[in-house]
């Protein structure tokens, strides 16, 4: 059975989530959520704690970098904790240079915890800094079994090429499939690295409203895309998630 692949979400921002959590690890969907900051890690457990389908990811997010870099020895206590590390990167919007630089220096405390460690899949967020991004993961994480995953990926063709060089994944969900440079991206990333997220909730709508409806509407737009059936190309994508799992087992 093939099942819908959410690898980038934060359940734990869903409004009345303590009262939903059945219900989102009841959908026909295998989810990593992930974490904002090393000290929702507990809080995030022992909300999730019994569910089968839902895997929680250790974060330290890049855009609260300034605010949490005291956290990075608590990201590396929690680290053996978990398979899923995410949310973690750089984020190249912010024009303050001390903020860019706590990004990186909490970014490079993240690989550096993570160096002797067994395999794990990190999901990674490099707006506006693919370059950056890409180049820290390549020397902190070189020689490591770690799996990464560009979740919605925004850089340049020459910058995703290196990053397939690297054996890197990436993430797609329907609001970065409606962008005019989507159609670019998916020509050059290869089928066999391609996964889908939600970055839910904040890719929600009124006509998607839920995880269910935009993992359907990113599979139907691949499958337009790549001119499959959506079943195809469903199976496509869980083949491509099963194959991670492998390469982390």
């Amino acid at each position: 059975m093939a099942w819908y692949v959410d690898t980038h979400c934060h359940l734990d921002l869903f409004p009345g989530i303590q009262q939903r959590v059945a219900e989102q690890d009841a959908a026909p969907i295998k989810t990593i959520s992930v974490t904002n900051a090393p000290v929702l890690w507990r809080p995030n457990q022992q909300l999730f704690r019994s569910c089968r389908n839902i895997r929680l990811a250790l974060g330290l997010h890049p855009e609260l970098a300034g605010q949490r870099s005291n956290e990075v020895a608590l990201f590396e206590a929690l680290s053996t904790e978990t398979k899923y590390i995410g949310e973690i990167g750089l984020d190249g919007t912010t024009t303050n240079q001390w903020e860019r630089d706590t990004q990186l220096r909490v970014l490079r405390g993240a690989a550096a915890a993570l160096r002797a460690s067994p395999a794990k899949i990190l999901t990674v967020h490099s707006r506006r800094a693919a370059a950056e991004t890409i180049q820290e993961l390549a020397i902190g994480l070189a020689d490591t079994p770690h799996q990464v995953i560009l979740h919605w990926y925004s850089g340049n063709l020459t910058e995703l090429r290196r990053a397939v060089e690297l054996g890197f994944y990436f993430s797609v969900n329907h609001t970065m499939l409606a962008s005019k440079s989507a159609a670019a991206l998916l020509k050059a990333i290869p089928r066999s690295r391609l996964l889908t997220e939600t970055d839910a909730p904040f890719t929600f709508s009124a006509a998607v409203p839920d995880r269910l409806t935009s993992l359907r509407a990113t599979v139907k737009m691949l499958s337009q895309q790549w001119a499959m059936g959506e079943q195809e190309c469903l199976s496509l994508v869980w083949d491509n998630f099963s194959e991670l799992l492998r390469a982390t087992q």
